[in-house]
């Protein structure tokens, strides 16, 4: 796909309505390219933009590409079908997708489609009493909502104002009449920016995308190179990281950043794994032929990397330090994917000395390419062993404060895990990553309670007839819990009637030998405060079997290792 120079590229920006952009859809000279991702959008996220529509908020640019050129596209947008390819010019959406596909689904839904599509149903309606925009209820509908669906159609319009006046009768159905004409209106004049990329291949189209939003919203790394890359009748990038993601959310990993993976295709391809131009590296034609190649090499890196650290007894994404660890582990498995046991034992030595020393933590790329680059030659035999990493410094200290976020306190929920720890009511072991797949962070529940005001895990308060602010906040008041389990641990142990039992159950969550006394007298600070002390040990002790350097302090001081650990957390506390 090389770009012609004898022709002009043509960009042309304008403003059209709404309705003329609707109906480009209904016709079919609108199309979604198959590269690009599938319908994300939740159902707030559609009545949010319905209500900027109303409101006359701007809801961004539209950018298309216009071609002859025929490209693979999607037959359905939202609800609803799309006529067969017309002939001559046809615009392919490369910015707007999620936007065009909520407008589409909710405008053009006729009365007799099925209106469920992606999950959601496609049935929206506009309280005229209250301003609000609202999914379909159950039961009879009121006739203060208005559908959506009949706001740019004549004959639509006018149904449903007669259906109003029939149930209300004329005199009490005026002032809704009113303001289904006001909203009507409001979506009849709702002008859009739209700029057309014409006389262009796809590569100088996205790449003019890619220069038009350097300080907006930009398309993702994976859908840019999917459109760079785009072969009809092949199976775009963007579907084949999808598939990876749902083998991989099987595993307990699906949350894992789809950047990771793509970098992991760089190394495959033996490029820069921080390579941010992907609009002219992709225009080289040997690594566009390379793609689809890297990506088989690196998802079965990948593949063997996650069932390393599943054996290791990282069970979930979420208990992961590093999603840069995945990318250097896939490396170490691509040169190296039956290890002997003496090699086994190095890169889970290297794994163990990166989580718990914040190896990565605000870590330089050039410094990151060296680390890149030792992995690689202990993989094929060319270094007996890792130096950067395992020469590092001592790992960080036990964390002061609970936040999930941070890559320490992963690696201390590692060793949590490493307990083994059972049920509260003693009846059996918790299956961590199932328990993290169902319920992601309320799976990691509290012993005696949450301070007030609680903010990324640091406590600012004290919660009365319960831990103090001292030790509420702290990794000591925090344990995985069953699905069943809401409110605090402490109640449900104190339900245990067995001693012997309790004491068990107790150690396996971290909590010294003879804790059950201290549950039976209530002793909610005595109980964290003993519990805190013999993680600290038992974490040293872990550490210490896995080669790790102690930390030379017992506790460190409140910080937020790497923005890379965060990225794909939905809970701010874990």
């Amino acid at each position: 796909m090389e770009l012609d120079r004898s022709r002009r590229m043509e960009v042309k920006p304008e403003v059209v309505f709404l309705g003329k952009l609707v109906q480009k859809l209904s016709e079919g000279r609108l199309r979604l390219p198959r590269f690009q991702r599938p319908f994300v959008w939740q159902p707030k996220d559609i009545l949010a933009l319905l209500d900027s529509v109303r409101r006359a908020f701007p809801i961004g640019t539209i950018l298309v590409w216009e071609t002859e050129e025929e490209v693979t596209s999607t037959d359905m947008v939202g609800p609803v079908e799309l006529p067969e390819m017309p002939s001559g010019f046809v615009s392919y959406v490369l910015d707007g997708q999620q936007r065009l596909s909520s407008l589409a689904g909710s405008l053009l839904l006729k009365d007799e489609q099925a209106p469920f599509s992606s999950g959601i149903n496609w049935r929206i309606y506009h309280d005229l009493t209250t301003g609000e925009f609202v999914s379909e209820p159950k039961g009879a509908l009121p006739p203060r909502l208005f559908p959506v669906r009949h706001l740019l159609s004549t004959s639509g319009f006018v149904s449903a104002c007669r259906d109003i006046v029939s149930e209300l009768g004329d005199h009490a159905a005026r002032p809704l009449l009113d303001k289904a004409d006001r909203l009507a209106n409001a979506f009849r004049d709702y002008t859009i920016p739209f700029i057309t990329v014409r006389d262009a291949d796809l590569n100088t189209a996205v790449t003019v995308f890619a220069r038009l939003n350097r300080s907006g919203r930009k398309m993702t790394e994976d859908q840019m190179v999917s459109a760079l890359t785009y072969e009809g009748g092949k199976v775009p990038l963007s579907a084949r990281l999808d598939e990876l993601q749902g083998e991989l959310r099987s595993s307990g990993f699906g949350g894992l950043d789809r950047i990771f993976v793509l970098r992991s295709v760089l190394a495959a391809m033996n490029r820069d794994i921080y390579a941010k131009d992907f609009a002219n590296l992709m225009a080289r034609p040997e690594l566009r032929d390379s793609l689809h190649e890297g990506f088989e090499i690196a998802a079965e890196a990948i593949r063997r990397a996650v069932q390393f650290l599943k054996d290791l007894g990282v069970v979930s994404d979420r208990l992961l330090p590093y999603g840069l660890q995945v990318v250097m582990l896939a490396d170490f498995f691509r040169f190296c994917p039956q290890p002997d046991p003496g090699m086994k034992e190095k890169i889970a030595r290297w794994f163990w000395v990166t989580s718990f020393t914040c190896f990565f933590g605000g870590i330089n790329s050039s410094r990151v390419r060296e680390v890149q680059s030792e992995v690689c030659q202990v993989a094929k035999g060319e270094r007996d062993d890792f130096r950067i990493v395992t020469t590092a410094d001592a790992a960080e200290p036990f964390p002061p404060q609970f936040d999930g976020r941070s890559a320490r306190v992963r690696a201390f929920l590692l060793y949590l895990v490493s307990l083994g720890p059972e049920r509260t009511d003693g009846r059996g072991s918790l299956d961590i990553a199932d328990l993290l797949a169902k319920q992601g962070p309320l799976a990691l529940g509290y012993v005696a309670g949450r301070p007030t005001g609680e903010v990324a895990g640091r406590p600012t308060g004290e919660v009365a007839g319960r831990p103090t602010g001292e030790v509420a906040g702290k990794p000591a008041n925090r344990l995985f819990v069953e699905e069943d389990l809401r409110g605090r641990a402490l109640a449900r142990f104190e339900k245990v009637a067995d001693d012997e039992t309790l004491d068990r159950v107790l150690q396996s969550h971290g909590f010294p030998p003879g804790s059950c006394t201290l549950v039976r007298r209530k002793e909610q600070d005595g109980l964290l405060a003993a519990r805190s002390e013999c993680l600290i040990e038992g974490e040293r002790a872990f550490m210490e079997q896995k080669r790790v350097q102690s930390p030379q302090q017992r506790v460190g001081d409140y910080t937020l290792a790497d923005s890379e650990t965060s990225d794909d957390l939905e809970e701010i506390d874990f």
